[in-house]
């Protein structure tokens, strides 16, 4: 005892003899406020003395933590003073000399005191450990603030002694609970989940702190008790991630991945597998444990043993007792059944590997990179130009341009030669390290020209990536995947061979297929299936992770994401055995996320309906509505039986509903459980229970009365019940059994339902204040508000003087006004009710929606919500004002759903999209002669349209009147009532018409969209509105001949010659550009083509109905630079914001989302049916918006899809009428400004 007392005294005393300076210097800083106030806190840390000064410190506190570099930090510092900064260096070095044999307890814990009291918790950034503040800053302080930063990580490898031996001995000395020295280790409950493993590194380090876990078993056990959700997760992957650990907490493991917590049980039961170990805790826990514990003891089980768990489980299940832990047993046993009766399924042998071909960059490689060296230091001297005279005037001066100019010249034809040299695979130390050169890189990748010869290949792809020394997978590397060529050819296991063979990390390819850190397609989006499943059969290990049924493999960098693996099983032609319970799982399991996946997936296994009729039965309802739409989905007529008896069974309507639909789907007549009285004894039962609690607000006693088809009417009750099953379904696109019960109704009674619930619906979610009550709130806050904008505007004039200038009356009106705008709730909950609207009137639901849309558009859930409604509508109407948002809307997300809906409904018709557009154009009542006949008994009057499309109302004595008259006494009154709202859809529809179909018209221009003859004679020219619009529009056969419709149905070109369109023929929208030429091939001869058709309009006086034969295609030398993907012949063309604003609205384009800042810069219009959008950038400006100089630059080409949305498109695949029209715009808004060659100084961006 003697000896260990001196031991400590002469560590003491050897830290006050060689770090003294280092304490002193380490709070000096302090001196600035106080003169000894430094000195006394130093004393007091290096020997205990004079313990007031704690006191003292927290009286300066927190102006006293600044000067101590502000220790309890877990982020970068900023703005850190100079003797902060000196501060934290000193203490740096005294925490890199703690001796990890003999660390001086005393002066580290004195140092904790100090800094808290200094800081007072000002800078105090909390793990969620429960620890006391000393400890805390002294722990941020030596692990994080004083070390220096990398990005955002710590660098912590001087501080060798700060493991969790110490921080054992910093607990003990202190005579805390010895649990809690764990408990700091693992707790980041209030740390950001990317920061948790960089917090507190040397605490983590694996080699000190697996072996402190070993010997302090009983410290880990209670240590995760108390512990939160994120502490017992790196918990889980600690002690799973060393498999000599996870058998010996093996009892801890299986008590946390059986638990309630659903995110830790996922955390650990990756680490829970076959072995003994684990199973016999499993299998005590099974027939001992809690209920809860039981039911997921079941599943953990199932997917780990497969097959090998029937046993067990069958032998719990005959002792069980309790319902829900029955029902995971017998979930848990049909799932292993499925992998059992799976099992003598195998894959069928892999393809064999295609020949990769190796190509070898010619020779005169090095004459493109010297005209690219070329370009690139004309462009690099005029850029260092600008900076030198910027510099000139500027503040601050800037050396960017002028050292990217000095090294782009430095560089010499040899650089090059090695470079080349290097990409064809020289390995020697010079040609790598010219390859890695940052300017010779850009100089090769310059203009896209070397990687768009023939000769440059994925071996040359691959070489220029290892070069660049990235920690991301080849596949993220934009030349990697325009290298692949045809996709064929290219196999993940070739790709893989090569990764290793470059010294790539051994998870490469597993990475770029199940990781989503980029928004990039990932192999098995690009390469067909057969490409990809071989080398996930060699490697399971990566699928096991992928879905949590094992740990990644060790020293992979990533984790597996469950979507991706989902992906990757798609495209295996059998599924392993042992996936399948997991698989199940997902498929009917409490998570929605995955589950369609997860069914897809499934689908490849055989009989999986059988499986999927066991689910029929399940004690849980949502598992009942799943089974029954998966059987629907996946038209399996042997699950009608199944299906029957459940329903029979079945006392919640809405499983109900979902089995009946699935039977409808499966092709059964269920007219016989839709008689009326069947219905009304259902609902009269149903509505005994308890109602959605958040459909309170409709009264379902003012609901429509109703009558079905054979004019009785409907009891109210049958209504009401249909109203609720729909809020609980939450489906506002319906199904098929809501289209059978509609159906049961007559045509007025869908209308007259359909409308009261679309409006009932909007007009709760979007009810606001009452004038009264915003009123109120004004004059209660108006006199405190105008006087901080007083006070804004004499403290800050240049940015609050307009507020300065207000009036109270005025600020209490902007007072109501922001009041009067909040929404006082939202009926998103109970969307499900949208699904009972599709009977009404399609011209009236889209010009509901449209209003919804443009007055309440960011509320997108309802929008969505909306427009899913309008998409279960058989109206033309409906379709086509679908098919409009599809094309085009302001928000993505809505644009996106819409086109799914799409799908959908050309699905549901058995046509494609385009066919459904074509065969739903409303006719407005027309007939084929586009004559409406409007009866008023006795009389006729009569609708056509002019030339300008406009209605033209013919009383019956043939006179033109403006408007329908009273009815007269003989004169049918109903009649009249009947006409008067024919008049009114008319009206709707061809304004409707007229605007839908010149857009979509003008697309499929762009798109070069060509139709089969027949159909387009028997879908549009016949067409009664439409065929109006074909008639001022050019065609084109597939013999080249430009023709246009006319009034007596004959086709014309511009000779007046008639053309006669041949059987089996096919006709597209003409364009300028793709006119014939005259046998020379002279341009010329297609502008007087294209001249001659302006004038044929001119003398038949025809409007055209947009613009064909005024614009052409970008001279572009595709031959010199294939791969060119923008242009820029208008880049400095300078107006101003809102001149630029104008234009792009007038032409269709919209603002590109805001980026950092709120700054936006381009412009776009998307084109669906050609999955590319249109973008024009320009300099840019800030929301909300200023009249502020801004110049045009590019344009360029983007895919839709969202993974490869990020890159512009090759213009040389860009078809040609969408080049020219997009080009065309680009000019035209250009052309409301003129070049300045001073653009980019007058620009703020």
């Amino acid at each position: 005892m003697f000896k260990a007392l001196l031991g400590a005294i002469g560590a003491t005393v050897r830290v006050l003899r060689s770090d003294e300076s280092l304490i002193k210097g380490g709070v000096a800083s302090l001196d600035a406020l106080d003169t000894p106030l430094g000195a006394r806190a130093a004393a007091f840390i290096a020997r205990g003395d004079g313990v007031e000064v704690l006191a003292d410190l927290q009286a300066a506190a927190p102006r006293a933590g600044t000067f101590l570099g502000s220790p309890g930090r877990l982020h970068a510092t900023y703005g850190t003073s100079e003797q902060g900064n000196a501060a934290l260096k000193a203490r740096a070095a005294l925490y890199t000399k703690v001796d990890a044999d003999a660390p001086d307890i005393p002066v580290l814990v004195r140092l904790g005191k100090v800094l808290a009291a200094a800081d007072g918790g000002a800078s105090l950034q909390r793990t969620g450990a429960a620890m006391p503040d000393w400890l805390h800053y002294l722990l941020n302080d030596a692990l994080w603030a004083t070390c220096e930063c990398r990005g955002s990580v710590a660098d912590t490898e001087t501080r060798a002694a700060w493991t969790v031996q110490l921080l054992s001995a910093i607990v003990a000395h202190e005579e805390l609970p010895a649990p809690l020295a764990l408990v700091i280790v693992f707790e980041r409950e209030d740390v950001y989940d990317y920061y948790r493993d960089r917090v507190y590194r040397p605490l983590l380090d694996p080699a000190t702190l697996d072996r402190y876990l070993d010997s302090h078993r009983e410290d880990v056990i209670a240590c995760a008790g108390m512990l939160s959700v994120a502490g017992k997760t790196m918990l889980c992957q600690r002690l799973g991630g060393n498999p000599a650990l996870a058998a010996a907490f093996a009892p801890l493991l299986v008590e946390l991945a059986v638990g309630d917590g659903k995110t830790v049980r996922a955390a650990a039961a990756r680490f829970v597998t076959a072995d003994a170990a684990f199973t016999e805790v499993l299998e005590r826990v099974l027939a001992e444990g809690p209920a809860g514990q039981r039911a997921n003891a079941a599943e953990l089980l199932a997917r780990v043993r497969g097959a090998d768990a029937l046993p067990a489980l069958e032998a719990a299940l005959a002792l069980e007792r309790g319902k829900a832990v029955q029902q995971a047993l017998r979930d848990a046993i049909g799932r292993v059944a499925a992998a059992r009766d799976a099992a003598g399924t195998g894959l069928p042998p892999p393809p064999p590997l295609p020949e990769l071909e190796e190509r070898t960059l010619g020779a005169d490689a090095l004459d493109l990179l010297l005209a690219n060296h070329a370009e690139r230091l004309q462009a690099l001297q005029r850029q260092a130009r600008e900076e030198a005279e910027r510099n000139a005037t500027a503040k601050h001066r800037w050396d960017y341009a002028q050292r990217n100019y000095d090294a782009q010249r430095a560089l010499k034809p040899d650089d090059f030669r090695l470079a080349l040299a290097a990409l064809n695979g020289d390995t020697g130390e010079r040609a790598m390290k010219c390859l890695a050169n940052g300017m010779v890189r850009s100089t090769l990748q310059h203009g896209g020209r070397l990687a768009a010869r023939a000769d440059f290949g994925i071996h040359q792809a691959l070489r220029w990536f290892v070069a660049a020394s990235r920690n991301t997978p080849f596949w993220y590397d934009s030349l990697a995947r325009e290298s692949i060529g045809d996709p064929e050819q290219v196999d993940l296991r070739q790709l893989a061979q090569l990764s290793r063979a470059a010294g790539l990390a051994e998870d490469d390819t597993a990475f770029a297929c199940l990781n989503t850190r980029w928004i990039i397609e990932p192999p098995q989006a690009v390469l067909p299936p057969h490409r990809i499943w071989p080398y996930f059969a060699d490697h399971p290990e990566y699928i096991d992770a992928g879905l949590g049924m094992a740990a990644p493999p060790a020293g992979t960098r990533f984790e597996p994401e469950l979507g991706r693996t989902l992906e990757v099983l798609r495209t295996f032609p059998a599924i392993a055995p042992r996936w399948l319970p997991r698989l199940m799982e997902l498929a009917l399991g409490e998570g929605k996320t995955h589950r369609l996946a997860a069914q897809d997936v499934l689908g490849a296994v055989p009989d999986i309906g059988r499986q999927v009729c066991e689910a029929l039965g399940s004690s849980k309802q949502e598992v009942r509505i799943e089974a029954a739409q998966w059987l629907a989905r996946m038209g399996w007529r042997e699950a009608v039986p199944a299906l029957r008896a459940a329903l029979a069974k079945e006392s919640r309507e809405s499983a109900s509903a979902a089995m009946l639909s699935a039977l409808e789907t499966l092709g059964e007549d269920i007219a016989p459980l839709l008689a009326p009285e069947r219905l009304l004894a259902q609902a009269t039962k149903a509505l005994k229970g308890k109602a959605p609690a958040g459909l309170a607000w409709l009264d379902l006693s003012l609901l429509p009365a109703c009558s079905w088809q054979d004019g009785t009417p409907v009891p109210p009750e049958v209504i009401q019940w249909w109203v609720v099953v729909a809020c609980k379904l939450k489906e506002p696109g319906g199904n098929p059994l809501f289209d059978r019960y509609l159906a049961l109704l007559d045509g007025a009674s869908r209308a007259r339902l359909g409308s009261h619930l679309l409006l009932q619906f909007i007009a709760h979610d979007t009810r606001h204040p009452s004038h009264e009550e915003a009123a109120a709130l004004a004059s209660q806050q108006a006199p405190q508000q105008l006087a901080q904008y007083q006070a804004l505007a004499q403290r800050y004039p240049d940015y609050y003087a307009e507020e300065g200038r207000l009036t109270l009356d005025q600020v209490a009106e902007r007072i109501a006004r922001q009041k009067m705008a909040e929404y006082l709730g939202t009926a998103i909950g109970e969307k499900g009710i949208l699904a009972l609207a599709s009977g009404m009137p399609g011209h009236a639901m889209a010009a509901i929606i449209t209003q919804y849309m443009r007055d309440h558009y960011p509320r997108r859930a309802q929008v969505e919500a909306l427009v899913e409604a309008a998409a279960a509508s058989d109206d033309p109407a409906a379709i086509q004002f679908v098919l409009a948002i599809a094309r085009r809307y302001r928000t993505a997300s809505v644009q996106e759903r819409a086109r799914v809906l799409v799908e959908r409904i050309a699905a549901r018709n058995g046509w494609t999209q385009d066919e459904l557009a074509d065969r739903t154009i409303p006719t407005g009542g027309l007939d084929e002669t586009g004559t409406l006949r409007l009866c008023y008994g006795a009389r006729d009057f009569t609708v056509t349209l002019d030339a300008a499309m406009k209605i033209v109302l013919r009383n019956p004595e043939g006179k033109g009147v403006a408007a329908l008259p009273a009815p007269r006494q003989d004169d049918d009154a109903d009649a009249a009532r009947e006409a008067k709202q024919q008049l009114a859809l008319c009206r709707k529809e061809v304004k409707q018409v007229v605007a839908i179909q010149a857009a979509r018209l003008y697309e499929a221009m762009c798109a070069g969209r060509i139709w089969p003859a027949a159909e387009w004679r028997e879908y549009l020219q016949a067409h009664p509105l439409a065929g109006r619009l074909v008639q001022r529009l050019v065609w084109l056969t597939d013999d080249g001949i430009a023709f246009r419709p006319t009034e007596d149905g004959s086709l014309v070109d511009t000779n007046d010659d008639e053309v006669t369109l041949r059987d089996g023929a096919t006709v597209r929208l003409a364009h300028a550009c793709l006119l014939d030429a005259a046998p020379d091939g002279m341009v010329s001869s297609r502008e007087a083509s294209a001249k001659a058709w302006q004038v044929h309009f001119k003398d038949y006086k025809v409007v055209p109905l947009f613009a064909q034969m005024t614009r052409a295609q970008p001279a572009l030398d595709l031959q010199q630079n294939p791969a060119q993907r923008e242009i820029a012949d208008r880049q400095g063309w300078l107006s101003d914001a809102f001149t630029l604003r104008g234009a792009f609205t007038k032409l269709g384009y919209q603002r590109a989302p805001a980026e950092d800042g709120g700054v936006f810069t381009s412009y776009h219009k998307d084109f669906p049916a050609t999955g590319i959008r249109v973008a024009i950038d320009f300099t840019g400006s800030m929301l909300p918006e200023e009249n502020i100089p801004a110049a045009v630059t590019k344009l360029g080409f983007y895919s839709l899809a969202p993974r490869r949305a990020h890159q512009p498109l090759p213009l040389g695949g860009i078809p040609p009428v969408l080049l020219a029209e997009a080009y065309g715009d680009y000019h035209a808004v250009a052309g409301v400004g003129a070049f300045d060659e001073q653009w980019e100084k007058k620009a703020q961006w």
